[in-house]
């Protein structure tokens, strides 16, 4: 169960109003630079925009605490309050609020370690470690702190605002704790603005936050004794181990702009405009042209605007995005799916590895808890995930529409830099804890406009029987048709040192309404072999399988499958070729 050891008595506090004048930020917001124009293309994934590169306030931060919750914005009283502010922001830009768990590896953050509805929720003590001797219950360790800092009172304790908490009859013992306002606690009876020589206010929450604030005031409390007598836990029973699922964690602190944003369209069923945080989110709909205004406003109510223009064309036909479902082994026989971009500019890709939500497609063995690995062509691991809501950028994940229904499988979302020649990736996909099992990995192309293209991917993996089979699949998207080949890769792996190798790999394409549409099993025996030939990319090997057509807007399966129920290791994989060579 939690530790009671590192208990800490802190004097607390209550509820309703202060006299106290509410003199925060005087300096309106600007802007920094133009959002530029932009073309997209009808249909596509909302463009995102980091508005924070564009409009910017000159006395107030902004924080985002990304809760396993939701997100809770926080602009903080540079001004009014400097000495509070900039020792929450030594805390925040030190990362004293999230650290290494010694005992698992994994990330301990800050969590809310007590909850009282209808007064606060606190959190900035302890942060979400485990037990080493009786892992993975908790055991909470106490934020490092550093010197006590000066009280600063004067901004009343109302709903939405965050001050800082301090030990009983010791004004000036603020280190690292601070609490969240649910109400009026400044006035009687609990008298935060004159108690203790006054709780100094530094901050308010900003954009839709008190939501998630009063969700978390709202699960139930358990009493642990000393600083975690009314801590919140989620899906917990008193009965049940403490564990870090079961607390309210705050992954992700990082700097954003004080900023609320509005956004809209002259024209929404051309372009529309969404805010989610500091991120405008542009969605191309129709053709056309719209224009889109961009409003920043301060804590104080000061407004600034910008807007820009965004114009819509069709969408060039395309692999929308690609994926490959087979057994995930151990060691050498994990998921390994490479892929390729090529063109101007850098490319926005979504990568997801799969497993528990395959339960809905009738998959029982599914991979438990998938862990995913991004490789550059030099083999360098440039971004890894194991679940997805404790990535910095779960909320973009969100908002392009790609978060996994299970908060135990894997998303990378990056933006990767291309090229004229073409620029290879490797995504990883293996099981935490040595575990295997049936997972899927996937690659997503979500940019909204001209640029580079995902070009193929191509996925190693077991091929077995029955269900255990190998099943790659795309989406062709766009105004035209896409010439698509897809190779079934076997003995050849032998020569890249693989010993188990499937020795004669078949391969079936089918439709989007399971229909096929074309089998091969040695690709020399195909009615358009020459056409394979010509686009260089021919299997090398004559029992390796090969399938190439001109393929119309909508979903492709492609399955793997040994000849003779011969099982082993192949290589499904997709290429989007730009020839005009077609099915017979």
């Amino acid at each position: 169960m939690i530790s009671l050891r590192h208990a800490l008595l802190v004097a607390f506090l209550g509820l309703p109003l202060s006299a106290y004048a509410q003199d925060t930020q005087n300096v309106p917001p600007t802007t920094t630079t133009k959002i530029p124009d932009a073309t997209l293309y009808s249909g596509a994934t909302a463009k995102v925009v980091d508005l924070s590169k564009y409009f910017t306030d000159p006395d107030t931060t902004g924080v985002c605490l990304t809760t396993v919750l939701g997100r809770i914005d926080i602009a903080l009283y540079d001004q009014a309050t400097p000495i509070t502010a900039a020792n929450f922001l030594k805390y925040v830009d030190n990362g004293r609020y999230v650290k290494v768990d010694p005992t698992t590896g994994d990330r301990a953050p800050v969590f809310f370690h007590r909850s009282v509805p209808g007064f606060v929720i606190q959190s900035g003590g302890y942060l979400a470690t485990v037990s080493p001797t009786n892992s993975p219950e908790v055991k909470p360790t106490k934020v490092q702190a550093y010197a006590s800092i000066k009280n600063e009172p004067g901004i009343s304790n109302t709903r939405g605002t965050v001050a800082m908490a301090k030990l009983g009859d010791m004004p000036d013992s603020a280190t690292s704790e601070w609490f969240i306002n649910l109400s009026d606690n400044g006035g009687s009876p609990n008298n935060l603005d004159t108690q203790n020589g006054g709780f100094t206010v530094f901050g308010r929450v900003f954009g839709n936050g008190m939501d998630v604030a009063d969700a978390i005031a709202a699960l139930p409390t358990f009493n642990f004794g000393g600083a975690f007598s009314a801590l919140p836990a989620r899906n917990f029973s008193i009965s049940d181990s403490l564990t870090v699922t079961n607390l309210v964690t705050i992954p992700n602190i990082a700097r954003i702009p004080a900023l609320i944003f509005t956004a809209t369209s002259d024209h929404p069923g051309i372009v529309s405009a969404a805010i989610s945080g500091s991120k405008l989110l542009v969605k191309p709909k129709g053709l056309g042209t719209a224009t889109i205004t961009v409003t920043g406003t301060d804590v104080d109510g000061a407004a600034v605007s910008q807007s820009f223009s965004v114009t819509t064309n069709d969408y060039p036909v395309h692999l929308a995005n690609i994926s490959t479902r087979v057994v995930v082994g151990t060691q050498d026989d994990v998921l390994i799916g490479g892929f390729i971009v090529r063109g101007t500019g850098a490319k926005r890709v979504a990568i997801r590895a799969l497993g528990p939500s395959l339960a809905s497609s009738g998959i029982h063995n599914f991979l438990s808890d998938p862990k995913l690995e991004l490789h550059d062509s030099k083999g360098h691991v440039i971004a890894s995930n194991d679940n997805w809501q404790s990535a910095a950028n779960e909320q973009d994940v969100i908002d392009v529409g790609l978060a996994p229904k299970k908060p135990n499988e894997a998303v990378i979302l990056t933006t990767l830099p291309s090229g004229d020649g073409g620029s290879a990736y490797t995504a990883v996909v293996s099981g935490a804890n040595g575990s295997s099992g049936i997972g899927l990995v996937e690659v997503y192309d979500i940019d909204s406009g001209p640029g580079s293209s995902v070009l193929n991917i191509s996925t190693r993996g077991n091929v077995e029987q029955s269900d255990d089979v190998m099943i790659g699949g795309f989406i062709v998207s766009g105004d035209g048709s896409q010439n698509v080949l897809v190779r079934a890769i076997g003995p050849s792996l032998g020569d890249q040192g693989i010993d188990d190798a499937l020795s004669d790999p078949t391969l079936t394409l089918y439709d989007g309404d399971g229909n096929q549409i074309a089998f091969n099993d040695n690709w020399r025996s195909s009615p358009n072999a020459n056409a394979i030939r010509a686009s260089t990319i021919a299997p090398s090997n004559p029992k390796e399988s090969a399938v190439l057509m001109n393929l119309a807007p909508g979903n492709y399966t492609a399955i793997v499958r040994g000849a003779g129920n011969a099982t082993g290791t192949a290589l499904v994989e997709a290429y989007a070729l730009q020839d005009s060579a077609t099915s017979p």
